[in-house]
């Protein structure tokens, strides 16, 4: 039987990257490697079904935490040489490959480093100006040591055709499709509350805060956030005098699984996003997405039949449109095409091609 192990950048939160990395660890009865693990506000560790291997505590000198990890996995993997198949997940790890020149190393592609690609203007933009050289310093670093990395893989899987368009276009890499596993059997259709849900991490990119600057001014609907992220302070400062906004932190998932289950609608506006598994989540509780028209949300929503996408460069205006018009019933005209549109995604697909690529390659 091969040794599998599984090196994953961090767990910092409950993302998407951090449970697909452990769904593939329960598939595959992997090992896990990772910089480090904030149990507070990410999965727990009892999660995994095997090994798992932590380097330290978060590094928080800001600015620097990047420069650490990738000191971390080059010098802290001696244990890689146990293992018959490595598979990357992330970008701050592909440092580590240096230690497998002969060995299958396979690589699934979240994204390319964002604020090194299809982000840097975006970034580039937000840097106050005196610190704007170093971080065209660091872009140069990023992409140095990521093609680097990337280009020592065996085998890149990329977990949209968004992604692997950014892998072909930035990185001139071809890469295969194999999209985020949805588990399908945790999520349930259980009725029709009066409230719209939002569970995105609270980060900058989600745009959260713009779900909230919408619902301030349609104060006869309901909204609910069940997600945590450095960006919570500012989200609760927005929703403070809303008693129609609830913010609920991270749940757990039994909790998770209830809020998706009674939504009317799931919302999710993310800028440019990688793939976004909490549509398919959501479809798979039989409940629409209020989407973004841009990035991986163009394979998974089908406008006005499993959600409703308004414009990349929406206004505010534009998410108060879409939730008046995805109300109670076109949420529920939409049930079995949401159910069948997140069968699509099941884990059991998303298992059964890794495997395929693991045994064949």
């Amino acid at each position: 039987m091969q040794k599998i192990l599984i090196i994953h950048d961090r767990f910092q939160y409950k993302g998407g990257g951090e449970r697909l990395v452990l769904i593939m660890a329960q598939a595959l009865q992997a090992d896990i490697l990772t910089e480090y693990w904030d149990e507070q506000n990410s999965f727990s560790k009892a999660e995994a079904p095997s090994q798992v291997f932590i380097m330290g505590k978060q590094f928080k000198i800001k600015g620097l935490g990047y420069v650490s990890a990738q000191l971390r996995f080059f010098f802290k993997t001696k244990m890689i040489n146990n293992y018959d198949v490595i598979i990357f997940s992330g970008n701050n790890c592909l440092s580590a490959a240096w230690r497998v020149p002969a060995k299958r190393k396979i690589m699934y592609c979240h994204t390319p480093v964002r604020y090194a690609y299809d982000l840097k203007n975006f970034y580039y933009q937000k840097c106050p100006f005196y610190l704007k050289p170093i971080f065209l310093l660091f872009v140069y670093m990023a992409r140095i040591l990521y093609k680097w990395g990337i280009k020592k893989m065996n085998v890149v899987v990329a977990n949209s055709k968004n992604v692997q368009s950014r892998l072909q276009k930035y990185c001139g890499i071809k890469s295969t499709v194999i999209y985020p596993p949805i588990n399908t059997k945790k999520f349930h259709w259980l009725g029709q509350a009066n409230y719209y849900l939002s569970f995105a991490r609270l980060v900058d990119l989600k745009r959260v805060d713009d779900i909230v600057l919408a619902f301030q001014k349609m104060i006869d609907k309901q909204l609910i956030i069940a997600s945590g992220g450095p960006e919570i302070g500012k989200i609760k400062q927005l929703a403070k005098n809303y008693s129609n906004i609830k913010i609920l932190g991270f749940v757990d998932d039994n909790t998770l699984a209830q809020l998706a289950g009674n939504c009317v609608a799931n919302i999710y506006i993310p800028r440019q996003e990688d793939f976004g598994m909490t549509p398919m989540e959501a479809a798979a509780a039989g409940k629409p997405t209020i989407g973004v028209n841009d990035g991986g949300l163009r394979e998974t929503i089908i406008h006005k039949e499993t959600g409703y996408l308004i414009s990349q460069n929406y206004k505010i205006k534009d998410i108060i449109k879409a939730v008046e018009w995805l109300d109670n019933d076109k949420a529920l005209d939409m049930k079995d095409a949401c159910l069948a549109q997140a069968a699509k995604f099941d884990k059991s697909i998303f298992i059964s091609r890794l495997q395929k690529i693991i045994k064949n390659y």
